[in-house]
């Protein structure tokens, strides 16, 4: 895998293991709102810089060739 690939993944792995992360699936509010709806609105939102940042790296690579 080239090094594009790997930068969505963390907000993808951030994503899958939300359920199993101990400081957001408990009780409590981060700005008001439940802790699982902030972790995962903000990582939802993370995705698209990720593919952003992937999609230059790419067209760069591209234009090197």
């Amino acid at each position: 895998m080239r090094a594009y690939h790997w930068i969505p993944v963390l907000p993808a792995l951030a994503l899958i293991v939300m359920p199993f992360l101990p400081f957001v699936n408990s009780d409590g509010l981060w700005l008001g709102l439940p802790r699982m709806l902030v972790w995962g609105a903000f990582w939802c939102i993370m995705v698209t810089p990720a593919l952003l940042i992937s999609e230059r790296m790419m067209a760069r690579r591209g234009e090197d060739q």
